[in-house]
């Protein structure tokens, strides 16, 4: 009889070809087989107390011997679907896929159950293990980066760009897989509507201050890529700046239950305006102040001492300009995940989309293909550092030509945008102001053309010229 191989079963994945085949200095591989068998045993004589635990810390991959893979994998299955957990039933379990000579049969599982001592040391022997496996991925990670070094030397933008995303994703995640199971799933999103039903009216995402958008979306979630896309002097940076300061006023704690001050950390990637132009726009909008009698030097003293107050509170808030003019998506990566790090940013913001390029070899002479790959990096991003990230965009020409609003078909360069982004929001608005009153400022409207989980609908806003900013649509009282 030929032994079955589990990786048929999807029970042991393959390894990929960096893993076995680059090391340096020929050092093995980085594992403790004792750990590893004390975690299965203890799994195996104790699953309803053990394996809950070694779920929350492990997955398949941590264990090194693909044998140890494919029993995590069983014994976990069998967790989930409710069948009973001992020798015997493991064994049929095994011998039904075919899979019982491949991991060891009988002999392994009763030496496994054997060498238990006390359930009570698991704990120990799970730290053990995903020690041993993120420094195993470390050493992988090193061991790749050494080859890239040495053989993509003509790509030494991707080269580091990968090599910061496999170090931060090793500290960052503790070698955790990105798939769950849908038992796991079930229980985070009952968490969820357990905390919005407490929150009572409160978003479970970020609030932008716009009460109408804040109701379709429930606020902007953590890995989501919303574009606010608009024509040349409609005013998405003053719509994001709008968000970003409401952003990081105050946020709502919800051990104190109640909102404290500084509010959410906001990156802001600015690759049109000065980090001194986008203050500027900041502080006159926080204060009241109009934006061209600040520029003019025509301010009174009142004005003054208020900009001043206003500066001394806004130097507190969690706000990280950076105002880099040409910047790559692998670039903005690697100072979004070190602004993560350092700073534990919960939104980002980057003005514009269009301004980003890509060094790749695909998108040197194909601008579509370039955007394309520029907005798969951004969503990426999101997932990566689960936060969710609102970049600007620019529409062709077309909505100008006979007047049309703004359609999802408008996104300039490539429909990419529209297939990556979970929310588009679409800003047009009028250049005249209605009746000449210039402080009820300029009706805008806020299409949500797109929005992946979630209703689309168009709110009415106002934008507010003299200080830069937009508002919500004032209510007509009776």
């Amino acid at each position: 009889m030929i032994a079955a191989n589990p990786a048929d079963y999807g029970l042991v994945k393959p390894r990929k070809p960096f893993e076995i085949s680059f090391n340096i200095e020929s050092l093995p591989a980085i594992h403790s087989p004792e750990a590893e068998r004390s975690v299965l045993g203890a799994m195996l004589s104790e699953p309803e107390q053990v394996i809950d635990l070694a779920e929350e810390s492990l997955t398949a991959e941590d264990f090194f011997q693909p044998a140890h893979q494919a029993l995590f994998r069983a014994l976990t299955d069998m967790r989930a679907r409710g069948v009973a957990i001992d020798p015997a039933t493991l064994l049929l379990y095994l011998e039904d896929r075919k899979l019982s000579d491949a991991v060891g049969g009988a002999r392994l599982l009763g030496e496994l159950s054997a060498a238990v001592v006390s359930v009570l040391t698991a704990p120990s022997h799970i730290q053990a293990v995903r020690q041993k496996s993120i420094l195993r991925h470390l050493q992988q990670a090193c061991a790749k980066i050494v080859y890239d070094s040495q053989e993509r030397q003509h790509e030494l933008e991707q080269v580091l760009d990968e090599a910061e995303k496999m170090v931060f994703e090793i500290t960052d995640r503790g070698v955790a897989n990105s798939t769950v199971s849908s038992r796991e799933v079930v229980y985070k999103t009952i968490e969820i509507i357990e905390r919005t039903m407490k929150m009572k009216g409160r978003y479970d995402g970020l609030a932008t201050g716009f009460n109408e958008l804040d109701k379709l979306t429930t606020g902007f979630k953590p890995g989501e890529m919303i574009v606010i896309a608009a024509r040349p002097g409609v005013g998405k940076t003053a719509l994001a700046l709008s968000m970003a300061k409401n952003f990081i006023k105050e946020r709502y704690d919800e051990k104190q239950e109640r909102f404290v001050k500084p509010g959410h950390p906001v990156a802001f990637f600015s690759l049109e305006m000065t980090a001194e132009q986008l203050m500027l726009r900041l502080l006159a909008s926080l204060a009241d102040v109009r934006l061209q009698s600040i520029r003019d030097g025509k301010l009174n003293q009142y004005e003054l001492d208020k900009l001043a107050m206003i500066a001394e509170d806004t130097a507190e808030m969690p706000l990280f300009i950076d105002e880099s003019s040409l910047l790559s998506i692998n670039q903005l990566r690697a100072k979004a995940r070190r602004m993560k790090k350092m700073h534990d940013i919960q939104v980002v913001i980057i003005d514009y989309l269009q301004l980003l390029t890509s060094t790749s070899e695909k998108a040197k002479d194909n601008r579509q293909v370039e955007v394309a790959e520029i907005s798969r990096g951004i969503k990426a991003l999101a997932k990566e550092l689960k936060v969710p990230i609102i970049v600007l965009a620019q529409l062709n020409r077309k909505p100008e030509e006979g007047n049309q609003e703004p359609a999802l078909h408008h996104l300039r360069e490539s429909g990419s945008i529209e297939q990556d982004a979970d929310v588009v929001l679409l800003l047009s608005r009028a250049f005249e102001k209605e009746d000449g009153d210039t402080t009820r400022g300029i009706k805008a409207t806020l299409n949500i053309a797109k929005q992946r989980n979630g209703p689309t609908d168009k709110l009415n806003l106002r934008f507010i010229g003299e200080y830069t900013r937009y508002e919500d649509e004032a209510r007509e009282t009776a």
